[in-house]
């Protein structure tokens, strides 16, 4: 893997000159940015995947949607269609992506639209839609559009580490481009934090004055059958400790899951894909054949919320009908920062509240 790394760097060199003076162009003036009249919150990052962006829109349709019409905009990772699409009942992740089809599945009231022109699909959801409120999902290296709020994620774990560009490391763009940020949240912070902690993080982020910094966290919620055989073993007594599990994912980042589940599980066996993995039946086989090889009869198979979406597909589920499959979902908590300073909630409401 070192040398893979060091084999890549004259690439990843390239890249980043690619994108500095991209970025240059459009701080100068020479491309330009557009701004429009919808008020606008982007949340996105400066590495290739692994922040937690999901979970953070969420946060905030959880946090909106009670007062304001939403709409998502995603460029649909991954999906098998092209151009503007807005989804509806009958819509598959195939067609809008799994995360846009995750946001569809539990926010019914929110529209859910992809598009891998930014520009062409706001303008088509204030023409089409016009919601009060748009959120863009994973736009910060999207330069075109200018969002109203721009909210970078910063994965805890790596800030004040050596990183290094695509295709060598994971970012995306310099370090610098953090600046271009209104708000930073520094994700997947320990539950547990000290405001000694909070400082030292600060310190090495080194916001601008006009920056705000936040820390969130991963709450793990309780595990969601996924099918009829998951449903019959919810109904005796069930408890995580008392099973062995074999849990598969397809996401940048499996650590803290598999750290949790080792916490809450009587055993973990791991089935690791890459992020966004496209499901294929040899896959489902060999999780199947992990999960018959465990001897006992108190054993499920558990993934997370974003790979169940890939797992409702015609080639897919008849596999798994005979397996007990969980989920779990997550969402994101806040750490509370100094009491003399605003909150995030009330930071994005004041925002939405003014304009």
């Amino acid at each position: 893997m070192f040398f893979l790394r060091v084999l890549l760097l004259p690439f990843a060199l390239l890249y980043g000159i690619v994108t500095k003076v991209r970025n240059i162009l459009f701080e100068t003036g020479v491309l330009k940015s557009r701004e429009y009249g919808t008020k606008s919150i982007s949340v996105g990052n400066i590495t290739a995947g692994g922040t937690g962006k999901s979970p953070h829109i969420e946060y905030l349709i959880r946090l909106l949607n009670p007062d304001n019409k939403l709409a998502t905009l995603s460029r649909g990772y991954l999906r098998k269609t092209k151009g503007y699409v807005v989804a509806e009942s009958k819509s598959t992740y195939a067609e809008i992506g799994d995360e846009p089809m995750q946001f569809h599945s539990k926010f019914e009231d929110v529209t859910v639209v992809v598009d891998e022109d930014r520009r062409r699909g706001i303008e088509n959801i204030e023409k089409d839609i016009q919601p009060n409120i748009i959120l863009l999902d994973d736009c910060y290296q999207h330069r075109w559009v200018k969002p109203q709020i721009n909210i970078l994620l910063l994965d805890h774990s790596t800030i004040g580490t050596k990183q290094f560009m695509l295709p060598s490391g994971e970012l995306r763009e310099w370090k610098s481009g953090t600046k271009r940020a209104d708000i930073i949240v520094v994700t997947k912070s320990p539950k547990l934090y000290s405001p000694i902690e909070h400082r030292r993080i600060s310190e090495l982020i080194k916001p601008l004055r006009s920056q705000k910094v936040f820390f969130s966290f991963i709450v793990y919620k309780v595990v969601k059958p996924f099918n009829e055989k998951a449903k019959a073993v919810m109904q005796d007594s069930f408890k995580l400790e008392n099973y062995k599990t074999v849990v598969f994912a397809g996401i940048a980042k499996i650590t803290p899951l598999i750290d949790y589940l080792k916490q809450e599980a009587k055993e973990v066996i791991v089935s690791e894909f890459n992020d966004h993995h496209n499901f294929q039946p040899v896959d489902i086989l060999r999780i199947i054949n992990q999960f018959k090889n465990i001897i006992s009869s108190q054993k499920i198979l558990i993934t997370t919320e974003k790979d169940a979406m890939r797992l409702k597909d015609d080639r897919l589920f008849p596999l798994l009908e005979e397996v007990p499959v969980f989920y779990l979902p997550i969402e994101i908590q806040f750490h509370k920062g100094p009491e003399e300073e605003p909150s995030f909630d009330e930071t994005i409401l004041t925002y939405v509240r003014a304009n």
